[in-house]
């Protein structure tokens, strides 16, 4: 079933660590042992989850899992992919 205009994950890290525990970019970085602009990339929808900050947000936020942070990276990913089929003129093989 196609996902229709999901969110950037950053934009969800946005909700749950800026305005949701009121925390600053700097200070929400802090508690990621990251870079600001690292998390201001990712919140402002200019990086991704990589495998690595899905772990960093997992183990900051137990209640979620490395799985949850990645597959709403997957998610997004093939919503901007699939947005881009008609520019994409490739043939399909034809079934031997």
């Amino acid at each position: 079933m196609p996902i229709h205009n999901p969110l950037h994950p950053g934009m969800v890290v946005n909700e749950i660590l800026i305005e949701g525990c009121g925390f600053t970019v700097t200070e929400a970085a802090e508690k990621l042992l990251i870079n600001r602009t690292t998390l201001s990339r990712l919140i402002n929808g200019h990086a991704g989850i990589s495998a690595e900050m899905a772990l960093r947000l997992s183990i900051l936020l137990p209640n979620t899992s490395m799985t949850l942070w990645l597959n709403l990276q997957r998610d997004y990913d093939i919503w901007i992919a699939r947005k881009q089929t008609s520019k994409i003129h490739i043939k399909p093989l034809k079934a031997a």
